[in-house]
């Protein structure tokens, strides 16, 4: 049986999530934590310059290339099956939220 993805919403910590993210890109990918640039998705599984173990994958790609939006899912996950790939919109969004309501407090 062939297995699909389908995007799914569940309740998370974002600070969790930014704290144990890698951030993947057309050549390298970066840690959400301490922003380390550079990292190579295939050989990292946790941050070289701040220990974080990554849980969670996203990619910037996402929105840019639509057409392309499984396809990275799938070989993201393929590499990494016990990871959760998290949309990067929402990340960006829920964190922008976070920190304008902790800037305003």
């Amino acid at each position: 049986m062939a297995h699909e993805y389908l995007r799914i919403f569940k309740e998370f910590s974002i600070e969790e999530v930014r704290d144990h993210l890698l951030i993947l890109g057309d050549l390298s990918s970066d840690c959400g934590k301490c922003r380390a640039i550079g990292l190579d998705f295939n050989k990292h599984e946790n941050c070289p310059e701040c220990g974080a173990p990554f849980r969670y994958v996203t990619s910037r790609r996402l929105e840019l290339h639509p057409e392309e939006r499984f396809r990275i899912v799938r070989r993201a996950l393929e590499k990494r099956p016990h990871w959760t790939f998290i949309d990067y919109l929402d990340f960006q969004k829920t964190l922008g939220q976070k920190k304008a309501r902790d800037f305003f407090a």
